[in-house]
């Protein structure tokens, strides 16, 4: 089983990192025994003529995308140039757009045959042997997809557990020279999930409200490997890393303690810092702290939970 991921592009003023979602998605196809390659047009300029070249060398059973809505509809299209291609190749799209709307993409891009919904590594794990199979995939949680005019869900897959257990991403299949010269950081999770309970915000609806830790081994490990690669920056993308202040100087004590030199950043909350989670971040190589300041106005805080 081949599979080719799909990279969408998007603006590189949003200053694109190597792609955290694409390579944790490769390294699950990888785990369920598929070769995988990633066709990378976030460096790479896309055109259909070099998605016509990469797909006439790699000969893929499957294509996927992720998309977040802002590049939704280039993943959609370039989906749609690959049916041209080939109608035989089964499509897949994943991320936060889809998993929200998947009744309605499935409806209005019949070039999309299936959407894996929400955390997609178990999904993956099931799906990948039965991906030539449509008759099967009425029993795999997680997904939707198009039954002749009849759009089917197969209801909603538990969050994993034991996040340590998820493959780690796969950037050994990108460009990461490209990306090194570009001098953008490099995002990695310690965790997923965040504690609160905003209103306006999804994100918990795609990794949950519970926080799952990984180990803070791998989390170091991970960094190790990023380093090997010729990276010096990396931004922490947890939702809310500093929600725990013992696990913060559990990862910093660790980063100064392995000698690893480069330098990071990360999100918080105004309510879950203070002096002494500032200084142990700043000695272990943090330069910049990204807080969501949303109202000054504390009723609103209140009604915005």
């Amino acid at each position: 089983m081949r599979i080719a991921i799909i990279a969408p592009p998007y603006p590189l003023e949003e200053m694109p990192s190597p792609p955290l979602g694409v390579t944790y998605v490769a390294s699950a196809f990888e785990a369920a025994g598929a070769e995988v390659k990633i066709f990378d047009y976030i460096v790479c300029a896309y055109t259909k003529e070099s998605l016509e070249k990469q797909l006439k060398a790699f000969q893929p059973d499957a294509v996927g995308a992720t998309s977040v809505t802002m590049n939704f509809y280039k993943a959609q299209q370039i989906l749609h140039d690959v049916k041209n291609y080939n109608p035989e190749i089964v499509t897949m799209m994943g991320g936060p757009h889809v998993s929200f709307t998947a009744m309605d993409t499935l409806r209005q891009y019949p070039d999309i045959d299936l959407i894996v919904i929400g955390e997609g590594e178990d999904t993956i794990a099931e799906l990948t042997p039965v991906l030539k199979q449509k008759n099967k995939w009425h029993d795999i949680r997680g997904i939707a997809y198009r039954d002749g005019d009849e759009i089917i869900t197969t209801g909603k897959r538990d969050f994993i557990t034991d996040i340590d257990r998820i493959p780690s991403p796969a950037r050994h299949l990108l460009p990461i020279s490209r990306y090194r010269a570009l001098g953008f950081p490099v995002s990695l999770i310690t965790g997923r999930g965040c504690p609160y309970s905003c209103i306006f915000c999804l994100g918990r609806k795609m990794v949950g409200s519970k926080v799952r830790r990984r180990n803070p081994k791998l989390v170091l490990d991970e960094i190790e490997t990023i380093i090997g690669y010729g990276f010096d920056r990396i931004n922490i993308a947890d939702d809310l890393f500093t929600s725990d202040k013992e696990r913060v100087k559990e990862i910093c004590t660790g980063i100064k303690e392995r000698s690893l030199k480069f330098v990071w950043s990360a999100f918080a909350r105004v309510d879950t810092v203070n002096p002494e989670v500032f200084d142990l971040m700043a000695q272990a190589g943090c330069d910049s702290v990204s807080f969501g300041v949303d109202t000054g106005n504390p009723e609103m805080l209140k009604r915005i939970k």
